[in-house]
């Protein structure tokens, strides 16, 4: 009878042991990694939904995931907004390559999780700059002009967000960052001219939520 107890508490064990090891080998090695980058692709393309709805403007983004734990890539921004109808400055065009580095859920498809980015941005666009004369001239009665002039700046900045991507390859993304432009000045002041004041701010803010599929 003891003999026959032990037999059968031996064979629980090895089949318990058994089954540990198969919910051990759930956990993925970089290996299993590499294989899901060549099942659902490195590659990603992504749309910025806010950008769509809450105004006239497109944002496309490509993203190359480089290893389980960064990526490189660009977007590129396209607003249709009439400025004088919706603001006083606006990006018409803008250009943005970032670097990424992801935290804490490589063991899943890598390039997805939590990620902080350094990036810049290269914008063209249109700011209305408000003329002001009269100010120092009593023979003039004051009055104002507003004009709207073309400009171009570089910014340098950083964001954090998240992603989720799911066995068919498609993505999840949010973030949001901010930017600081590098050539803005302040308008010059003529003697005897008018007073100038710019619309255009200082800084620049970056994210949104994006939704996008690799390859």
């Amino acid at each position: 009878m003891k003999k026959l107890t032990l037999f059968f508490f031996l064979c629980y064990f090895n089949i318990y042991g058994q089954n540990t090891i198969k919910e051990v080998r759930v956990v993925k090695d970089d290996k299993q990694i590499d294989d899901l980058f060549s099942e659902i692709g490195s590659d990603e393309l992504k749309l910025d939904i806010l950008d769509i709805l809450s105004q006239p403007a497109l944002q496309i983004t490509y993203e190359k995931i480089n290893d389980p734990y960064s990526s490189f890539g660009a977007d590129i921004f396209l607003n249709f907004n009439d400025i004088n109808t919706s603001r006083s400055w606006s990006d018409k065009l803008a250009l943005t390559p970032f670097y990424r580095f992801y935290f804490f859920d490589k063991r899943d498809f890598g390039g997805s999780g939590f990620f902080t980015e350094v990036f810049s941005k290269f914008s063209f666009g249109k700011s209305d700059m408000e003329y002001y004369y009269g100010l120092n001239n009593p023979n003039i009665e004051p009055y104002t002009e507003i004009k709207e002039e073309d400009f171009f700046d570089v910014a340098l900045g950083a964001a954090i967000g998240q992603k989720w991507v799911n066995k068919k390859g498609w993505t999840f993304e949010l973030s949001l960052g901010f930017g600081r432009y590098l050539f803005i000045k302040d308008p010059e002041q003529l003697l005897g001219g008018p007073e100038i004041t710019s619309f255009r701010s200082r800084g620049t803010g970056r994210g949104g939520f994006s939704i996008g599929k690799r390859f």
